[in-house]
């Protein structure tokens, strides 16, 4: 186990102990249904999911969802949240270096809170195309990250969380450049996230869908 994988092992030691774990929907996640932009039934892959509250949702709405995410703890009381919703959400162990090896298509992926946390620009490059080889054709993706146009925690870069986890703050305007290799950006602004206590952090929220 690589030393993030012990770092979010550790996060989630217990149940909602993560700060970003919140069992309320996004509301941006919401108008996605509510609008029509995603349409059941389809096929949708959540990276990085946590406890699986947004996997358990979408599967609830008539999605059949695969959901991953690294730390083995997060999938434990993820798998349980799905029990307890009877959700057919399907929850699994994967790290950043076993993405490309799933064999299935989606037509929607989206990772939330989570593209921040691939540091090396290489690697972020690397993992938006294999990102495009998941989708089916005209498939969407969207990913919500920091933005590096706030001063959460700093300005530089690189910064590092309380928690020790090192977080690349790249701009909406970066963050577009990155996305135009592979998808036609659909909608492109800043939205709030929160953490707990009580933080309202600057996110770039990026949809976009697959060139063909």
């Amino acid at each position: 186990m690589n030393r993030n994988c012990q770092k979010f092992d550790e996060i989630y030691s217990k149940p909602n102990n993560a700060t970003w774990t919140y069992k309320q929907i996004p509301k941006e996640l919401v108008e996605l249904i509510e609008k029509r932009i995603i349409i059941p039934p389809c096929k949708i892959l959540e990276i990085g999911c946590g406890e699986g509250h947004q996997s358990i949702f979408l599967s609830k709405k008539g999605f059949e969802v695969m959901a991953i995410d690294r730390s083995i703890n997060a999938i434990k009381f993820a798998k349980q949240n799905a029990i307890s919703k009877k959700s057919s959400a399907e929850f699994i162990v994967k790290d950043l270096t076993q993405i490309e090896c799933i064999k299935k298509k989606f037509d929607f992926i989206f990772d939330w809170r989570f593209l921040h946390e691939i540091t090396k620009k290489s690697e972020r490059k690397k993992y938006l195309k294999i990102i495009s080889t998941l989708l089916k054709k005209s498939g969407k993706y969207l990913s919500v990250a920091f933005s590096g146009d706030s001063d959460f925690m700093g300005t530089k870069k690189l910064r590092t969380s309380p928690a020790g986890i090192r977080i690349y703050f790249a701009s909406l305007k970066e963050s577009e450049n990155l996305l135009k290799k592979y998808f036609r950006i659909i909608d492109s602004k800043w939205i709030t996230v929160f953490q707990k206590p009580d933080l309202a952090i600057k996110a770039n929220y990026l949809l976009a869908q697959k060139r063909t």
